[in-house]
């Protein structure tokens, strides 16, 4: 019983956990139920680092779109783009990029798949059940399963997360528009550069990848708040960037808004975003579960097993996801500012841009010793 792992959730942390645990001698079932990844992950430079570790990454440089430049720019009142802030990422020999979802919960799923020793089950866990030493998982078939070392990775709205935390008033969900355009247009204005764009009503994030083998642009608007439409961009130079037909779609970025809470219980242990959901603004959630799960193939690697591991994991990452949430919540407002506020941001950035990046963001690139 001791190697045998129970994976709830099919999507990017899931199958992580199960390469990383597959390689380490465990059996592992996972219920991959219904799982959709949509665009891209940035990949900023601790993600890569953290990824190197569990991957050779040769094996999907080809993949890999990478950004030289970081832009903040300005949407003024006359619709055109004003530069705040340029920061060179070769200058620094940061490795910055992107890569599509899909590809990278492939590349784990069929890493863990040679193993020989996963079973896929196609389903979804309903409920949790405690019983004694080990737990019943039952399934939308009604299906029961018996289980004693669970992973629970389905997301902050699974589960996994309501057995091990209970409700929770803290969840609070921000709504972000998505859409990828394969025009060449729009891609040769993004290429190498990952660009934001303030605008009154929010700010886009804007950078190239690679969709379907693809050369694409992958867009981000995150609006000032949950009621806030796109905005309409009149500009023809613009629309060559951001074109006007896009078909956006509506997603939620789900985070913890200052409830601190428990990633286990009665042998479920929460990884990814049921554990730790992170605020959009810092392109974190999926860095920081590549840096996680680094974190505990250094200990497996060690021979610590499942409960050693799940209690230094609490105790050496759970602060810095902490830290990471108000860090991420700050950047956010600094972006969407309004008023004096604004005003001081876009003087700020002009004036002392370096400074204010060295401060915010290398600190949460700064990267971790695996070894």
């Amino acid at each position: 019983m001791e190697k045998q792992l129970t994976i709830i959730g099919g999507g990017f942390s899931s199958w992580i956990a199960a390469s990383i645990f597959a390689d380490r001698g465990y059996s592992v079932n996972v219920f991959e139920g219904e799982n959709k990844s949509f665009g891209s992950q940035q990949i900023t430079p601790n993600g890569w680092e953290a990824l190197s570790k569990l991957m050779e990454l040769k094996n999907i440089q080809n993949y890999f779109e990478p950004f030289y430049n970081i832009y903040i720019k300005k949407l003024n009142s006359n619709n055109n783009l004003e530069i705040l802030f340029h920061h060179d990422l070769v200058e620094q020999n940061l490795n910055y990029g992107s890569f599509e979802r899909k590809t990278m919960i492939n590349y784990f799923k069929n890493n863990a798949l040679k193993n020989g020793t996963i079973k896929i089950i196609n389903s979804t866990v309903a409920n949790i059940v405690s019983n004694n030493n080990y737990n019943e998982l039952i399934d939308d078939k009604g299906q029961i399963f018996k289980a004693n070392l669970i992973i629970g990775s389905d997301g902050i709205d699974g589960v996994s997360r309501k057995f091990v935390v209970g409700s929770s008033s803290c969840i609070k969900k921000k709504k972000i528009y998505r859409t990828v355009s394969f025009k060449d247009s729009a891609y040769n204005l993004s290429k190498t550069i990952l660009q934001v764009l303030i605008h009154e009503s929010g700010y886009y994030v804007i950078y190239p990848t690679i969709i379907n083998n693809k050369k694409a642009t992958n867009y981000i608007f995150v609006p000032q708040n949950n009621e806030t439409g796109l905005p309409t961009l009149n500009n023809k130079i613009l629309n060559y960037l951001i074109p006007e037909d896009l078909e956006w779609i509506i997603t939620y970025a789900s985070f913890n808004d200052g409830e601190k809470t428990s990633i286990y219980k009665n042998g479920i242990f929460l990884f990814g975003d049921a554990a730790f959901a992170i605020p959009p603004h810092t392109a974190q959630a999926g860095n920081q579960i590549l840096e996680d799960a680094a974190y505990i193939k250094k200990l497996l690697d060690k021979n610590y097993n499942f409960y050693e591991t799940v209690n230094m994991f609490a105790k050496e990452r759970y602060l810095k996801k902490d830290l990471l949430a108000n860090k991420s919540k700050m950047v956010g407002e600094i972006l969407n500012a309004q008023n004096i506020a604004k005003s001081f941001r876009d003087f700020s950035l002009k004036l002392n841009g370096n400074d204010l990046f060295d401060n915010i963001l290398s600190p949460i690139w700064t990267i971790e010793n695996y070894e």
